[in-house]
């Protein structure tokens, strides 16, 4: 077989194609890439009972100059800056969103000025003032450990998932600029994700679930953000006195809190807990008291046998993301946006769940793992290329059918071993291409290109003219030949795309070998050997035009030209054909239809997903899964392959309309309640199948005023027995659903507080009653009252509880609800 038979030299071969980029490719001659370290920073959404994290966000970026990597950062700077994103959120300042710095200094012990961060870098203010970021050549992401880099970092920025203009948006952008002296040579825009739906109360909110409640009763906090938090805190007490009274004291006074318990310390004494304090956390860098397990291994093992409330399975299963979710930014935020967490699987479900990568609850929340480092890598599922992997090019979850990690056998998608330290492997450390990090070209973990939501996919569209992976030879380089160095020069071994590799890879492929690798032993295409942007290519061999469909997500291989790689004549087989198809259901329904494709072997493949539902496909018949709620109209993109060749692109509409839709309600109102103190009403209801805002209608029973708010609070004046009620509603149109719950309250008379004095002593009693109360005192009444929190210790019995205290001086004593 000759080498014109093997390689296609353009002997006796016309190949012309216009295509959107010359045959010449000429292109930036500075690049800037960014991205955020981990595509989710959680926050606490209150931060005057616990804190677990802080807002604190990380960008790190890389410059490139004259296609090189900047290693030494002398002369250039990159700033950061607010930018709106195309629904005009913009997100500038900290200043008025919550109420962190006024626990900062209680909590992690910093003084921060306005809009400043713990770790030095700021938000950039009203103004919009440009942040300036470190370049640096050696990371250290935990004590004793380095790693090197090429970056700019920016650690710690402080924002919230609230806009200037107070919209929730946990996807707010910032714009990098980067400058040599003071010339700008790049810039590009990036998310900083940031969640605060790190959420409790399905469980722990007064009322809540019953294996949840602490021993002496809810606390029925009329502040939803204090209450689920408050109890949790009651509950840990409760824990601890009881499995190890003498060392958790201990512990409560090492790191500086009440030793009558966390709860009592927070009440009592105004202080915040941060939960690192004595939970090691790889986040924060604190260590344990003793052997205290860390905050993720406590949390996790805890709760993996915990059953959620309203999915209704247990924690530790793996089978969906809701167990995940119920915690994590999940049921709003949605923060497995990337790549895995938008596929879609043959039966329209989601093909991967959050433990397919971190396993199930119980593996994360083991005592041997180290949190935040001991993560799975990307060759657990991407095994290698088409010819040399573990029996799949890509698998769906890292793990093998006994458990065990899948240790792949080619090393082509790997991360770097040993980074950041000996024995771990980490994604977000790893470099691979010209000393690119991988999170450069790739994106964020959990953000991976491309996301499903729209601002993480900003950054490449306007670098390369389109969402995805970075793969645009000229987005970084000035200019991009095809020879033989670059013919496997690029990244994971990639050779140039585009009319300039089409027209001359024939005088460069040294070894057919080397295309098996993407294009499979046929030759004719695999998942690594599809396009990754639609591209304008026409193809003709010795005057006979071939019909080559090049959209993004196109398989491509051999045939779709010519009769595979051993031959010069045109591959004249007809292409599959896809049509376009419009059909229509409500939005409650599942619906089922033909793909109209035809030819010899065609076999349908959905392309692009519709923006808000899914659609499934198996023999050619897809099934179309609406997002709950949604009405409008939906469009998805599919294909035709036969083997050898692609159809064009189709589009499938599908007119949504709304279907029957309803709401779900959740009162938590306590049994009892003394008379004259406010009694706090919640409402949790859940829109079913429709995009509305509930509205509510409290009816407290003793003829008052009805109420509309969620979170409800309302005294009653007189003891007695009222019969309350709620309407929870949803409005489409002119159809409204409602949701009815009654309940009844037994209001006791007004809580008093009495005192009997003997000897030196005075004695304190008040009846036990549902709302938690301390007792204060002070040495005046009047404007020059004191008022302190009485820190004696508390008995209760036979229904009453007491205090005892000396009998000396001026005192006064009263009761405070919480």
């Amino acid at each position: 077989m000759t080498k014109r038979a093997l390689f296609l030299t353009a002997i006796g071969i016309s190949l012309w194609m216009a295509f959107l980029q010359p045959t010449s490719l000429h292109g930036a001659s500075a690049q800037i890439l960014g991205w955020n370290n981990l595509g989710m920073h959680c926050m606490d959404s209150d931060y005057s009972v616990f804190s677990i994290l802080p807002p604190y966000n990380t960008i790190e970026s890389q410059l490139i100059v004259a296609g090189k990597l900047v290693t030494n950062g002398s002369g250039y700077t990159v700033t950061y800056q607010a930018v709106a994103d195309s629904d005009g959120s913009f997100n500038s300042t900290a200043m008025g969103k919550g109420n962190y710095y006024s626990y900062a200094t209680a909590l992690y012990g910093a003084t921060l000025a306005p809009e400043g961060g713990l770790a030095g870098w700021s938000m950039p203010g009203t103004n919009n003032t440009p942040q300036g970021m470190l370049f640096e050549n050696t990371n250290h992401p935990a004590a004793g450990v380095s790693t090197p880099v090429n970056w700019f970092r920016a650690e710690g920025i402080p924002i919230s998932p609230f806009d200037d203009g107070h919209q929730k948006n946990p996807y707010p952008m910032m714009r990098l600029i980067a400058k040599n002296g003071a010339t700008p040579i790049a810039t590009n825009d990036i998310v900083l994700p940031v969640s605060d739906e790190m959420d409790c109360r399905a469980c722990h909110a007064s009322g809540g679930q019953p294996a949840a409640q602490p021993l002496d009763g809810w606390v029925w906090s009329g502040n939803p953000e204090r209450d689920f938090r408050l109890n949790i805190l009651r509950l840990h007490d409760d824990y601890e006195f009881a499995f190890d009274p003498d060392f958790y004291e201990e512990a409560l006074i090492a790191r500086g809190f009440n030793p009558q318990g966390l709860y009592r310390g927070v009440v009592a004494d105004g202080k915040p807990v941060l939960c690192a304090a004595c939970h090691a956390s790889e986040a924060l860098g604190t260590a344990s008291y003793g052997d205290i397990p860390s905050l993720t291994a406590s949390v996790h093992s805890l709760h993996a046998t915990v059953r959620d409330p309203d999915l209704h399975i247990r924690l530790d299963s793996s089978d969906h993301r809701g167990a995940c979710y119920r915690c994590h930014p999940g049921s709003t935020t949605k923060c497995l946006r990337g790549a895995m967490g938008g596929a879609i699987a043959k039966d329209g479900s989601l093909e991967m769940q959050c433990q397919s990568c971190h396993g199930n609850m119980s593996a994360v929340g083991s005592g041997s793992r180290v949190g935040w480092f001991m993560e799975p890598n990307c060759q657990s599922c991407h095994t290698g290329t088409a010819t040399s992997n573990n029996g799949q090019i890509r698998y769906t979850s890292c793990f093998e059918t006994n458990g065990a990690v899948r240790q792949a056998v080619n090393q082509t998608f790997a991360t770097q071993p040993n980074i950041p330290a000996t024995g771990i492997s980490l994604y977000r450390f790893s470099a691979g291409h010209g000393g690119l990090q991988c999170s450069a070209c790739h994106g964020s973990t959990h953000a991976e290109f491309p996301a499903t939501h729209r601002n993480d996919n900003v950054r490449n569209e306007k670098i390369q003219g389109h969402a995805g992976v970075m793969v645009e030879c000229t987005s970084c380089h000035t200019s991009m030949s095809v020879s033989s160095t670059t013919a496997k020069g690029g990244p994971h071994g990639m050779h140039p795309v585009g009319s300039s590799w089409v027209s001359d890879h024939h005088d460069f492929i040294g070894n057919l070998a080397d295309c098996q690798a993407c294009h499979g032993t046929d030759y004719r295409g695999t998942a690594l050997s599809r396009m990754q942007a639609t591209r304008a290519i026409n193809v003709s061999m010795d005057s006979t035009a071939v019909s080559f469909p090049t959209f993004k997500g196109a398989e491509v291989g051999c045939y779709n030209c010519h009769n595979g790689p051993s031959q010069d004549s045109a591959n004249v087989t007809a292409n599959p054909v896809a049509n376009n198809l419009a059909t229509n259901t409500l939005n409650n329904v599942a619906l089922t239809f033909s793909l109209p494709v035809s030819g010899s072997s065609a076999a349908a493949r959905v392309i692009s997903q519709p923006a808000h539902g899914s659609v499934g496909v198996t023999n050619n018949v897809a099934t179309y899964f609406p997002e709950a709620g949604f009405v409008g109209t939906d469009t998805f993109t599919f294909a035709a392959w036969n083997g050898s060749k692609n159809s064009t692109l189709a589009t499938g509409t599908v007119a949504v309309a709304q279907g029957p839709f309803s709401v779900v309600a959740k009162a938590f109102v306590p049994a009892s309640y003394p008379a004259q103190w406010a009694v706090p009403f919640t409402v949790v209801a859940t829109p079913v199948n429709v995009n509305a805002t509930p509205t509510y209608d409290w009816n407290f029973g003793d003829g008052s005023t009805h109420n509309t708010n969620q979170y409800a609070m309302h005294p009653y004046a007189a003891p007695g027995i009222y019969n309350w009620s709620l309407a929870a509603s949803v409005q489409n149109g002119a159809i409204i659903a409602t949701t009815n719950i009654t309940g009844t309250i037994i209001i006791g008379a007004p809580l008093s507080l009495a005192a009997t004095a003997s000897g030196g002593f005075i004695s304190l009693s008040w009846p036990l009653v549902t709302p938690d109360v301390l007792v204060e005192e002070s040495p005046s009444v009047g404007l020059d009252a004191r008022w302190i929190v009485s820190t004696n210790a508390i008995v209760n019995g036979g229904g009453a509880n007491f205090m005892s205290a000396p009998n000396s001086g001026n005192h006064f004593y009263r009761l405070r609800k919480l």
